[in-house]
């Protein structure tokens, strides 16, 4: 949802509702709202933050919402990506140091110039001898998603069908409306220039891969045993709710419990300021009380599952990450690399990553007084419990230590901090 807010000049003459909560509203709750999806993620926000207030009971939510629509505060729409402007090469707005370092002020130059950047450093890994050789990989590796159903619009309305989404078949056809517009927004903004628009389409692709190279490891080869699973998310909670895999622990003694992490993975430079912006939209959604949430979701059995929030990780893989990943998939067919991926260094990092991030983001969703740090402190303890019966787990998690990824986080957890204390 996309939240429209006016000036206070602009308001229309307020009721007794307004006056009592809209006018309490300050600009870091206005940021909040902007990043909500719909009007029950406004609900709850009001929620939390009006619950102590003695006049709170005596009005329903629906009516705050509706006048809060009604003032023109809130507008809901769909998140509109800006449109990228192409440039032509000699145009780019580099200023060149006297030290030769090239500072790059438009993000979406910054984001050509990164991605034409990893390009050279894969074609010089020689990891794919062609085209036709990459697009073999990639049609492969879609392959290996089992039980993937096609994602038309009645794959989620199986969910209003089940009496898993509150407004039912209306709710459905309009998620799947806006998803579709946010595609299409993102289908007009990708660049004009052949070259440039064929990079990112790979680049897409090599995400792709690599995503689902992680997957197969951990719920095929068994990286961490049969008792911890990964799946994909659909396209709804990927690109609303940023969510690119669901981690969920298996507790044979309670198949009724839920207990997962969500991962966004990315590739994008661990010092670059595109993986500041995605650590910082992060840790700016824990301080203002946000719970990120999955909506269409079947769990390792298949089962459709009620929305439900779930903490965040990002997970970071560098170059010579998504090399190993990428050869995997091409020798999948070889039993021999296929045995030794299944003890590949990358299991370790990928481990070390998700117990650093659930210990340091839990410790800052405490300090913001967010209980999500519950969630992240549930998952951590479930993945030490699987460690009393696998000795490797159990391995992993006493080796752990702060890699580099973990570091950086450190880093930008106190800047993040520093920021918001100015």
């Amino acid at each position: 949802m996309n939240l429209n807010f006016k000036g206070k000049q602009e308001f229309s003459p307020v009721s007794s509702v307004e006056a009592m909560f809209v006018g309490k509203l300050d600009e870091k709750d206005k940021t909040q709202i902007e990043l909500l999806n719909n009007d029950e993620e406004v609900k709850e926000f009001l929620s939390s933050k009006f619950k102590r207030h003695p006049k709170f009971k005596e009005i329903s939510l629906d009516e705050i919402v509706v006048e809060l629509k009604k003032a023109g505060i809130i507008k809901p729409a769909v998140v509109v990506k800006e449109k990228k402007i192409q440039k032509k090469p000699e145009h780019i707005g580099v200023d060149i140091k006297s030290k030769g370092i090239n500072l790059v002020e438009d993000e979406n130059l910054r984001e050509q110039l990164e991605r034409n950047s990893f390009f050279k450093e894969l074609e010089k890994s020689g990891i794919f001898k062609n085209d036709q050789e990459f697009e073999k990989i990639y049609d492969e590796t879609l392959s290996l998603e089992k039980n993937k159903s096609p994602e038309t619009i009645d794959y989620y309305l199986q969910f209003a069908e089940a009496g898993l989404i509150k407004g039912g078949r209306n709710e459905v056809e309009e998620d799947f409306k806006s998803l579709e517009k946010i595609k299409k927004e993102f289908k007009n903004s990708e660049p004009l220039d052949p070259e440039e628009n064929k990079k990112l389409k790979k680049s897409k692709k090599i995400a792709t891969i690599t995503e689902l190279g992680l997957v197969y490891s951990v719920s095929e080869l068994g990286w961490y045993g049969e008792n911890l699973r990964m799946k994909s998310t659909c396209e709804f909670d990927d690109v609303k709710r940023g969510f690119d895999q669901i981690v969920e622990v298996l507790k044979e003694d309670d198949e009724s419990s839920f207990l997962g992490l969500g991962l966004d993975v990315t590739f994008r430079g661990l010092h670059s300021p595109e993986f500041k912006k995605k650590f910082f939209t992060l840790l700016k959604s824990i301080r203002d009380g946000y719970k990120t949430k999955v909506k269409y979701f079947k769990n390792h059995n298949g089962d459709k599952m009620k929305e439900f929030s779930v903490p965040k990780i990002i997970i970071y893989f560098n170059i010579n990450d998504v090399k190993n990943l990428v050869y995997m998939i091409k020798n999948i067919d070889d039993p021999k690399i296929k045995e030794e991926f299944k003890n590949s260094s990358l299991k370790f990092n990928v481990m070390n990553q998700i117990i650093n991030q659930c210990n340091k983001l839990a410790s800052f969703a405490e300090e913001s007084r967010n209980d999500i740090f519950k969630k992240y402190v549930d998952f951590l303890n479930s993945v030490k419990e699987l460690g009393w019966e696998n000795p490797e787990i159990a391995k992993m998690l006493e080796i752990r230590h702060d890699d580099e990824t973990s570091q950086q986080m450190d880093k930008l957890i106190e800047e993040f901090k520093a920021t918001e204390n100015k």
